[in-house]
């Protein structure tokens, strides 16, 4: 696994996935603190903007310790930030990572983060050399199963995951999904 020594800015066709910076600190904090993206989605919910800081200090953090890639979903002709996608868990002796994600509801059901993850797998493919990568869902979040199928992700057991994170979290009402990456 290649890991990047400067943050890769990636685009879609109508997003630019860019590192997160203290700029961004309104728009996390309204993201991560958003009712109807997180009733799916179990995590600690900021409470105000220190908060919000801490996060994105933690995020370019993780950066920099070769743990986590946090971009923000930008949207081009707005140029605000709507969503964020992430690489996390690396390991690098299985070629392995985990992606998340996140979109506000007012741009979900419209293509976007499709874009951005397929962005984000090319990225994982063709820069980082990932063989396998993973993502955790809520059995009922619908929206985002369906979005991993169409990329290609299989549903995996939780005995057959062999997720950092499967051995960290409760994974009671959680599906996790598969893609193996075939090397050009």
């Amino acid at each position: 696994m290649n890991f990047p020594t400067i943050f890769p800015e990636l685009s879609t066709e109508r997003a630019t996935l860019r590192q997160v910076s203290f700029k961004d600190k309104r728009a996390i904090f309204k993201l991560r603190s958003n009712k109807e993206i997180n009733k799916l989605i179990s995590r600690e919910t900021p409470k105000n903007l220190n908060d919000a800081d801490a996060f994105i200090e933690n995020c370019l953090t993780d950066f920099e310790n070769e743990t986590r890639i946090f971009w923000v979903i930008e949207h081009q002709d707005s140029s605000k930030v709507i969503g964020s996608i992430v690489l996390s868990n690396f390991n690098s002796e299985n070629d392995y990572a985990e992606i998340s994600y996140e979109l506000s509801p007012d741009y979900q059901k419209e293509g976007l983060m499709r874009e951005a993850i397929q962005s984000v797998l090319a990225f994982g493919n063709v820069d980082l050399a990932l063989k396998t990568i993973e993502a955790f869902t809520h059995h009922n979040n619908n929206d985002a199963i369906a979005l991993l199928e169409k990329q290609q992700f299989i549903l995996q057991s939780s005995s057959q995951a062999n997720s950092q994170t499967a051995n960290q979290v409760n994974l009671e009402n959680t599906h996790i999904f598969r893609l193996d990456i075939i090397q050009a």
